[in-house]
């Protein structure tokens, strides 16, 4: 063989591999976290190496003018994507949850180099489709690389915290200059924490019933900068994305915003969905859980574990908002506002300027106070004022606030998966969902939806009775599996129990200073302490304008809430491995039977029956009962006059179970021989089934 030859031969074998690697584009490096420039470029070299199988778009615009990118990934042959079943996922609601978005980009890069390779992979591009939403809040993102490090979850969104009429002018302050906003104990005779003397970093509520005595109060680092007795009450932005969905909306607190969907990060993401009802599924990366700990068999999701050391800095701030708050009463005015309150009874109110207003100019009675459990002020006084007979004709109705019973097995089994697949049983710091966009996923838009924090601390012995699979067995992986050995292994866990699903979590009573909330801090202190984490300010001595001699220290920002960036890749991996199962779950709607008997005289029998071979039903029982999914519609193509008995030309399916569930659909018409009919099932999350005769 000739030299030319063989060099020609090295550099055809070169170009080869560069062409195969521009294919999938150039390897994305997970061994860090990304801002939003970074993120920006890694999404945009995916979609322009792979464009035969990934559209990037943007969802809008925030409030600094970054785009809220999402990727569409699919084979687009085929069926249409948009009537394709798909996974949406979506992460980084909370600015500070930025594992969230690497996780998310690490599913997309996964996906699109396993398209060829993988044979499940290419399966479910080449029949559903893959949304995938990496960062909901780029503008509050961006502060984990500030010169100044403050672990907030809101966005940039100027906002009065204080209700004092002044916007973000008493945020915390870095007293001991070392780059990071922790909290400072000072030291007071009526303060009541102390040193907890079996970790002398941590501080605890002193127990009088132990002869114990406080000496401490704790804030957050700085001082009170607009001189309202309150420090660092208001500080920078904002709100938190992942609150401001509608579904338990939490009206007048902290960081919600003015009202549901008032941010356009949030009116993007809505605007998706009401366009995109193909959604079958949603997996989101956040602060909250509903797949390490599953909801309990009554359907209950689990609560929020926090810090000590931060709900103690919180309370000393949980009254500055109180400013035009009024309690429940009667006034002379116009329009009633909007009330939050408990449980009936009185309530409480907050009142604008505009309101105010109207009070003192209107003529009517204005009736202030809540009723109805946090119901709407003015929809309660509305309803105060009508007569007897008609509130007794318009009974309330509560927004569902747990799983229904219906649909909790679905739950519990994919959350079992989830454990087996990420390896993850033990939660680290989560929050209690309050307008979260997994709640609004289920709740309102009818589809499984899922929320889980990414990560989780070291495995501790789930309790008794959770949602593993009984026995030590393993629920089936997706794809090769039939549905109705899932529904065998799923019904397994039937009986399991409330207490178990929930045991391990802890409620967020940290300002009471329970036992299990101080765990908590101890618990991710032990675990910084095994991994040689530099995660907690060592308490520093500085002098305070107001207090004289202080101490700064806690647990640093970001750390608590994202695991150490080399953990990426390998909770990419897992999580990659989920998403693609959560896929093989869909409804798939198809047409087992469809056949025809001629009777003679141009009539003929036609007798079909439809099925699910999906997992899910094609609507969950929420689903149902919130009218949040479209009923499967099973239509004959044929003109209405032709069909003399039998079934309608179309037909409704509110709920087809999955695994091979089946409903027999017969039609009698008149019709001569050659005559062509076919039959059309549309399903809005099973996707659409076709099949013809021709009559003989």
């Amino acid at each position: 063989m000739s030299r030319t030859f063989r060099f020609m031969g090295a550099v055809l074998l070169v170009v080869i591999v560069l062409l195969a690697a521009a294919g999938q584009g150039q390897a994305q490096d997970f061994s860090k976290y990304h801002n939003y420039a970074e993120l920006t470029a890694m999404v945009q070299g995916l979609a322009k190496a792979n464009p035969q199988i990934v559209k990037l778009d943007s969802l809008g615009k925030t409030l600094e003018k970054r785009d809220l990118w999402v990727l569409q990934i699919a084979n687009p042959a085929g069926t249409p994507v948009a009537e394709r079943p798909a996974l949406l996922i979506a992460a980084n609601f909370e600015a500070d949850h930025l594992v969230g978005s690497e996780l998310a980009v690490f599913i997309a890069d996964y996906l699109v180099k396993n398209y060829a390779a993988n044979p499940a992979v290419k399966q479910r591009l080449d029949t559903s489709v893959v949304y995938i939403m990496p960062r909901i809040n780029p503008d509050g993102a961006e502060f984990m690389w500030a010169p100044v490090k403050w672990a907030r979850r809101t966005n940039v969104r100027p906002y009065d915290d204080d209700n004092d009429g002044r916007v973000d002018e008493d945020g915390p302050v870095d007293l001991n200059k070392d780059g990071f906003l922790t909290v400072m104990r000072v030291k007071d005779p009526n303060g009541p924490y102390m040193i907890d003397p079996d970790e002398p970093r941590l501080m605890k509520r002193a127990d009088p019933k132990k002869g114990e005595k406080g000496g401490y109060a704790l804030y957050w680092e700085g001082f009170d900068q607009d001189k309202d007795g309150f420090i660092a009450e208001d500080g920078p932005g904002g709100v938190n994305i992942n609150r401001n969905f509608m579904h338990e909306y939490p009206y007048f607190k902290k960081d919600a915003g003015r009202y549901m969907v008032s941010e356009p990060e949030t009116r993007a993401v809505m605007e998706f969905m009401i366009a995109h009802r193909n959604v079958a599924a949603i997996l989101t990366f956040g602060e909250s859980d509903n797949l390490i700990v599953a909801p309990t068999a009554a359907g209950q999701m689990s609560a929020g574990k926090q810090l000590d050391l931060i709900e103690f800095a919180n309370a000393t701030i949980g009254g500055a908002g109180r400013n035009g708050i009024f309690p429940a009463m009667s006034f002379g005015g116009g329009r009633g506002g909007r009330g939050r309150g408990g449980g009936g009874g009185g309530g409480e109110m907050m009142i604008s300027e505009e309101m105010l207003a109207q009070l003192m100019a209107g003529g009517g009675q204005f009736v202030m106070g809540g009723g109805g459990g946090g119901a709407r002020g003015g929809q309660a006084a509305g309803a105060a004022q009508q007569p007897t007979s008609a509130r007794a004709q318009q009974p309330a109705r509560a927004a569902a606030t747990t799983v229904n019973a219906a649909d909790v097995e679905y739950f519990r089994f994919v959350s079992a998966k989830y454990a087996e697949l990420t390896g993850l049983r033990t939660q680290p710091l989560v929050v209690k969902p309050e307008g979260a966009f997994f709640q609004y996923g289920y709740f309102q838009f009818g589809v499984p939806s899922f929320s889980t924090p990414g990560w989780g601390l070291p495995d501790a012995p789930r309790a008794q009775g959770g949602p593993g699979m009984p026995g030590g067995g393993q629920p089936p992986a997706g794809g090769g599996q039939t549905g109705q050995t899932q529904m065998a292994a799923m019904g397994a866990q039937r009986g399991a129990g409330a207490g178990g699903a929930r045991g391990g979590f802890t409620g967020a009573a940290g300002a009471a200073g329970g036992g299990d909330a101080q765990a908590m801090d101890r618990q991710l202190l032990q675990w910084m302490d095994r991994e040689k984490i530099d995660g907690f300010v060592a308490w520093t001595k500085v002098k305070h304008p107001d207090f004289g001699e202080v101490e700064v220290g806690g647990f640093k920002p970001y750390v608590t809430v994202n695991p150490p960036a080399a953990k990426i890749a390998e909770l990419g991996k897992s999580h990659a491995d989920f998403a693609l199962y959560l896929t093989s779950l869909f409804p798939k709607i198809g047409i087992a039977k469809f056949e025809f008997t001629n009777h003679g005289g141009g009539l003929f029998r036609i007798k079909a029956e439809v099925e699910n071979t999906g997992f899910w039903p094609t609507a969950l029982g929420h689903a149902v009962a919130a009218r949040a999914v479209k009923p499967t519609l099973v239509q004959l193509q044929v003109e209405p006059e032709t069909i003399l008995s039998g079934n309608a030309k179309s037909n409704s399916i509110q709920s087809l179970s999955g695994s091979g569930a089946r409903m027999k659909f017969e039609w009698l018409i008149k019709a001569k021989a050659g005559d062509k009919v076919e039959l059309k099932v549309v399903s809005q999350k099973g996707g659409t089934a076709r099949q013809s005769v021709v009559l003989k």
